[in-house]
Formats: structure tokens, sequence, C-alpha cells
């Protein structure tokens, strides 16, 4: 049954230490990570942050994405030294648990390649050797919307990503929030007041392992969000979870049906068309994009694309904005998932 979940408390099944560091397994690449993101139309700015623990390799991957009115973008990508996994806390970036399973604080400071358009990331090499370097500083509060949810599978929610928990992550969560704060670039202080997403997950992340996932996002506002999950690993594809927030009542998504349409090679999204499946019934959304930067990890000739895409949606009547994530394997230079999703 749906439920109404407004104002952030619970914890969606998961223990409050949960949104603290963990232990790492022996595998190499065992990885613990937080992402956060939020879209301000009003501004034209959007934002995209990850941090992710890669201790048993030696190094954090850090992710900041600004996405700049125009299609311009500020970026800062690096592969900071960390000798364990006690903090999120590397490169500039920084976050800080304010209250467990409820808020958490971001902050950046350091510089940003300052590229002309998001699209000249996909030849990354030449846009970041030549492109102006900035100074970007960040310093947000993400504050929960509702309780936090996992894509288990499971009623509970708790635990990692339904069909990937070898390749993505063995304990997972993410929830809706209410973002402000400040992002200053070149000494332009912006003030930000938006709605976005974060999450945080642990456990084996293997870029080139899943065929392609799609994670499509969207808030029209605080009472009205939606996610939708879907993944292939192998030969195995779950139906997909995710999450329908409508008019304050939460319901799990029990299964997805996602169709995209692609632009010409290199093949980035230009459209999707969501139907989510929930013990209530289902949810159309239909979503265009606005921006969008590719980002790709190679290991031993295989590369994986994600394509993070800035999105406009329609959902039940209401538009609303967000991030769609489109990974894929790239093969003879074609996203694998663009034949299925």
């Amino acid at each position: 049954m749906a439920e109404e979940v407004l104002g952030g408390g619970g914890s969606g099944g998961f223990d409050a230490s949960d949104e603290y560091m963990h232990e790492p397994t022996a595998d190499p690449q065992f990885n613990e990570s937080m992402y956060f993101n939020f879209v301000d139309p009003a501004s034209g700015h959007s934002l995209l942050i990850r941090m992710g623990n890669r201790v048993n390799e030696g190094y954090a991957e850090v992710t900041v994405l600004l996405y700049r009115p125009g299609g311009a973008a500020a970026i800062h990508f690096e592969r900071a030294p960390i000798s364990d996994n006690s903090k999120f806390d590397a490169g500039g970036l920084r976050f800080d648990v304010v209250e467990a399973l409820q808020k958490v604080r971001v902050s950046y400071a350091g510089p940003a390649n300052l590229l002309a358009s998001g699209l000249d990331l996909a030849d990354p090499g030449p846009a970041l050797k030549t492109s102006p370097i900035g100074r970007l500083e960040l310093a947000l509060l993400f504050e929960n919307l509702i309780p936090v949810y996992g894509l288990a599978g499971n009623e509970e929610a708790v635990g990692g990503i339904a069909g990937g928990e070898e390749t993505i992550a063995t304990g997972h969560y993410q929830v809706p929030c209410r973002v402000s704060g400040t992002l200053t670039l070149d000494g332009a202080i912006q003030k930000v007041q938006a709605l976005g997403y974060r999450d945080h997950s642990w456990g084996p992340r293997r870029w080139q392992a899943p065929r392609y996932w799609r994670w499509v996002s969207g808030i029209c506002d605080e009472r009205n969000v939606f996610v939708g999950w879907v993944t292939r690993v192998g030969g195995s594809r779950p139906p997909g979870n995710g999450m329908v927030l409508r008019d304050g009542r939460l319901s799990l998504v029990r299964a997805v049906d996602i169709s995209s349409t692609y632009g010409p090679p290199p093949n980035y999204p230009e459209t999707m068309n969501l139907t989510l499946r929930t013990d209530e019934g289902t949810t159309q959304v239909t979503g265009r994009v606005l921006a969008i930067v590719p980002l790709r990890h190679r290991r031993e000739g295989t590369v994986a694309r994600l394509a993070e895409a800035v999105c406009e949606y329609k959902l039940n009547g209401l538009k609303g904005f967000g991030f769609s994530e489109y990974h894929d394997l790239i093969e003879d230079g074609v996203p694998v998932g663009m034949a299925e999703a």
C-alpha cells in the first residue's frame, strides 16, 4: 500500500550506522561512494558530485560536474590518493554527516576545468589539457525529503541493488533532498535553493561488468518525485525497481518498462518514456534531455560510458527536473543498451 511519508523522518529499514563508513572487503575493486545532485531551473545551474573510495587500489574517484547555463560546464576529476576508508575527504571534496539518514553537508574548494560545452568531455584528454582553469567552491546542505530507501527488490528495500549486488553494490540507499547553500565560481557567488538526490553505496564496483543500466530520477515538487532503475548484468535483467511519491504518498516500484530515443553517433539519449509499476497501479513518465556530460571508465580494453543527463520530465501532468544516468558498455562504437532501453 502507498504510505504517507513526508517530513524525512524514519530510516526505510536502514540503520543509522549505514550512513557512515564500512569495513572494506578484500575485493580489489571494493568501493564506498556517496553521490549528490541537484537541478536549479531558475538559475540554469545543475550539479553532480561523487566520491568513490577505492581503498584497495589506493585512491578515491573524485567527480565534480557543474552544468552551467547555455551548455557550458565546470568540471573537476581526480584520482586522489587515500590510505584508508575512514572518511570521504579527498581532492578538495568532503562529505560530512550532520544527522544520520537525514542531513549531509557537501563542500568542495579547488580547481575546475571550464568547458564551453559539457559534450567536449567525449574526448577528455584534449578537453582537460586545453581548457582554462577556474576556482570552484561549494557549500551545500542536503536534507532528506522522505526516509531513505533502496533498490534491493525486497519489501524492506534493505541491501544492495537487485541484479547488481556483486558488481555495483552490496549495500545501497538513496533519497530525494532539499538542497541549500552556495556555489562560487571565480568569485561569483550563486545562492542555491533547489531539489536533488543523494545516494550511498558500498561493496564491489566493477564499472565494466554490467552490460547497461538506466537510472532515471525526477522531482516536480516536494510531494511528487520518481525514480526508475533497470540493469542488465550478463544475461540477467531483473524487472526493475524504484520509487514513486505521488501527493506525498510513497510506493515502491516493482517493475520498470523503459524506452528511449537516441541521437546519431555517439548515440546519446534524447528522450525517455517510463512505465513504473507499483502495488497501486502504474505511473507514466516522459522525459527529454536538456544537457549531457559523457564520462567513461576504461579497464583492460573494455570501455563503460556514463551519459550524465540533466532532464525535464512530465509526471502525472506535472513538470519536473532531474538526472538520468545511462551506463553502457561500448562495443564497436555503439552503446549496448540502446537496443533494449
